[in-house]
């Protein structure tokens, strides 16, 4: 993607032609019904134009853009098609790449003060656990090599335990080519090399 950010000066017409010829070669071009009025590229470079020229209020830029384009479906229509098309344009985002080990964890991502949970709205919040207490809101699950990059993620209520999210991440184990996972004691399972417990009676291969 870093190849495809463009410059703030250029007209939005320019900027979405550009994101459309990106998103022609990994999402359909083509009408799938014929009452469906855009294709997944155009839907998929309309979205991502919002983020290039930084607009806050995703509902408020899809206006915008129908004031040039009368014929794009309703916001609430592009939104269901487009997290629809949210997991392929992940993977497209972050394509797997060859690795022989990774690094599993996890950090806390408070939305709020906790005298102020009952006030908040965010979908999917919920009371977590972290090492420095309880917190409210989400966990931040990702896969890290050793030179630090990181090569997957995900974000899930705080609620889920981490061998729980890993799972989800390990989905996507064999495009890496099978790298060894290294976690924390709170990776303690079948599949991961993490440190021993002082009453641990097998080779956990932390050593």
């Amino acid at each position: 993607m870093a190849k495809y950010r463009l410059h703030h000066s250029l007209g939005r017409r320019h900027v979405i032609r550009h994101l459309y010829f990106w998103a022609k070669k990994h999402f359909s071009d083509q009408k799938i019904c014929p009452h469906q009025k855009v294709t997944d590229a155009m839907l998929v470079a309309l979205l991502l134009s919002r983020l290039v020229f930084k607009h806050p209020f995703p509902s408020i830029w899809w206006n915008i853009l129908k004031e040039d384009r009368p014929g794009l479906p309703s916001y609430t229509q592009a939104y269901t098609r487009g997290i629809k098309l949210l997991p392929l344009l992940e993977h497209v985002a972050s394509p797997a790449q060859p690795c022989t080990e990774v690094v599993v964890d996890s950090m806390p991502l408070p939305i709020c003060r906790p005298k102020r949970t009952h006030l908040c709205q965010f979908p999917g919040a919920k009371w977590g656990f972290g090492t420095q207490g309880e917190f409210f809101g989400y966990k931040l699950h990702a896969w890290v090599t050793p030179g630090g990059q990181i090569v997957q993620y995900v974000i899930r209520p705080a609620n889920l335990h981490d061998v729980t999210v890993s799972y989800e991440l390990n989905l996507r184990w064999p495009e890496f080519e099978g790298p060894t996972i290294i976690g924390d004691k709170g990776y303690c399972c079948l599949g991961y090399v993490y440190p021993p417990k002082k009453n641990t009676r097998y080779d956990t291969g932390w050593r």
